[in-house]
């Protein structure tokens, strides 16, 4: 399945001077400026940057729905592995999520919303291509680990670490979660991911903001 969706509005206080200014939903300050606008934090493409943690060249993927029209266009994902010849040698990457708006003029970078709204976001990394804390797939070419997280210390997943497991393809599905808090307690715990490997997104709180698939392939 593939989904793209207009990220969840989140309300926030910010102080400025003695007043506290309530940020309406749908809205969000640039400066001292608010903005209010139908396309803010809707996200039409995701892009996928793989940069090898040996050196070399950074990889780069997409899927992008330019039109939000429900037909994107995707870049599958072709990833050399760590050896030249029929043995499979694993390689590490580093990679780097980037969410942006193409309906806006200049194209708006909601990576930046994410990050600041990052104790309510959480991407998951599933799919038949994929091993790690959301998934543990017996046929998977690569493996995933968090490599940042938010001021709790919980996972975000705009950085992570990648490893090739095997040669071979599969599917790999990012979802982005949106988990604000219900009755004042947080939704968002540390072991969300783990959830998700074992019963499935039903089994937590919040909505998708973000969900989509991608072909795989190690070589």
């Amino acid at each position: 399945m593939t989904l793209i969706t207009r990220l969840a509005p989140l309300a926030v206080l910010l102080a400025t001077g003695c007043n506290d200014v309530e940020v309406p939903a749908g809205c969000h300050l640039h400066g001292d400026e608010l903005h209010c606008d139908d396309n803010h934090g809707l996200a039409t493409t995701v892009v996928l940057t793989f940069t090898p943690t040996a050196g070399g060249e950074a990889l780069t993927f997409t899927w992008s729905d330019p039109e939000d029209d429900g037909d994107p266009l995707v870049v599958d994902i072709v990833l050399p592995d760590g050896s030249d010849d029929d043995q499979h040698e694993a390689r590490a990457y580093t990679l780097g999520i980037e969410v942006l708006n193409e309906l806006e003029d200049p194209t708006e970078d909601v990576t930046v919303e994410i990050a600041d709204q990052a104790e309510v976001h959480q991407f998951f990394f599933t799919g038949s291509a994929v091993v790690g804390p959301a998934s543990d797939s017996p046929n998977a070419v690569i493996s995933q680990a968090y490599a940042d997280a938010d001021e709790n210390g919980l996972p975000l997943g705009l950085e992570n670490t990648i490893e090739t497991v095997d040669r071979g393809s599969g599917e790999l599905t990012i979802t982005l979660r949106h988990m604000p808090a219900e009755d004042g307690s947080p939704v968002k715990t540390a072991d969300l991911a783990e959830q998700v490997a074992s019963d499935g997104f039903g089994d937590i709180g919040g909505g998708n903001d973000i969900d989509v698939d991608f072909n795989i392939e190690v070589e």
